[in-house]
């Protein structure tokens, strides 16, 4: 009885752990959309990890216009009690011209650490956007003049432009730039670290597998135990069998023997009588002759 409880505990605590384990090796992909300024950023990555797992998330972020400039940097982090962790940080095309509509791709992998506890992972991705304007200076066309916003570069030479003359105003193109920042959090695995439930439940786990393998090692001597017994006993009964073989045959012998002794006792009996009665019989014959003898010598 006590073993077959064991065994029930023990087949309750594997289908509760494997269930466990089945949930994790099934832990399904999902994503979450951040909307910044100048970027929409897609972040995909593993429903629920482990400590100690090797995770891998995918970063996907889409231009919505060009710039002249941009960056785009995610960290990685948890949070234990009132503690922030960072566990990495990447940067995507650092201070490289990004077109509208482009998109910038990138895979983050990093560790949960060992002691990590049952919370769930983020990221804040950060972008630095640097656009390009350009402003249009007017200049009357049928004048000579030195202009303070020419330098060498393909529309003047050095430090005076001449332009034929015209009715209408010449546009000259300048740009100017500025710089924009803006973030954004991105919510993201689930680590499943040991609760103290589970850790019960993996104490007991291992407490009624140390109580099967004793109650198993109980069983195995028990069975070797009840083998030599049957051995001994399946011996046991060949002697007795062997003995009462012989008993059997001592007895049809003393049988024999008790038969032949009452019929040579019945022969001994008749053997008797029959002398007896010859030696009465010759005694009655011989005394007339006697009594014959002695008249004969009175004579």
């Amino acid at each position: 009885m006590k073993a077959s409880r064991l065994i029930l505990a023990f087949a309750i605590l594997m289908v509760a752990l494997s269930v466990v384990v089945v949930a994790h090796a099934q832990a399904a992909q999902t994503s979450y959309t951040v909307n910044l300024s100048y970027f929409t950023v897609q972040m995909s990555y593993p429903s629920q990890v482990n400590p100690g797992d090797l995770v891998t998330v995918n970063m996907q972020a889409n231009a919505k216009n060009s710039f002249s400039s941009a960056s785009l940097t995610a960290q990685i982090f948890y949070v234990d009690g009132n503690t922030l962790h960072q566990l990495t940080s990447v940067t995507l095309n650092n201070n490289g011209y990004v077109n509208s509509g482009s998109a910038l791709n990138k895979q983050i992998m990093f560790t949960v650490p060992q002691n990590a506890p049952r919370t769930s992972l983020f990221a804040s991705i950060t972008e630095n956007v640097q656009t390009a304007y350009a402003n249009y200076y007017y200049y009357p066309a049928n004048y000579n003049y030195s202009s303070p916003y020419c330098y060498y570069d393909v529309y003047c030479g050095y430090g005076y432009n001449y332009y034929p003359y015209s009715s209408s105003y010449y546009a000259y193109p300048s740009n100017s730039y500025s710089t924009a920042t803006d973030s954004g959090v991105a919510p993201l695995s689930y680590i499943k670290a040991q609760t103290p439930e589970y850790i019960t439940l993996q104490s007991q786990y291992q407490t009624a597998e140390q109580q099967l393998n004793q109650t198993q090692a109980q069983n195995q001597q028990l069975q070797q135990q009840l083998q030599n017994a049957q051995n001994t006993l399946a011996q046991r009964n060949a002697t007795i069998a062997n003995l009462n073989q012989q008993l059997n045959t001592n007895q049809n012998t003393n049988t024999t023997l008790e038969a032949a002794a009452g019929g040579l006792g019945i022969l001994a009996i008749i053997f008797g009588a029959f002398a007896v009665h010859y030696r009465g019989k010759s005694k009655q014959q011989a005394q007339p002759s006697n009594i014959q003898t002695q008249q004969s010598k009175t004579k």
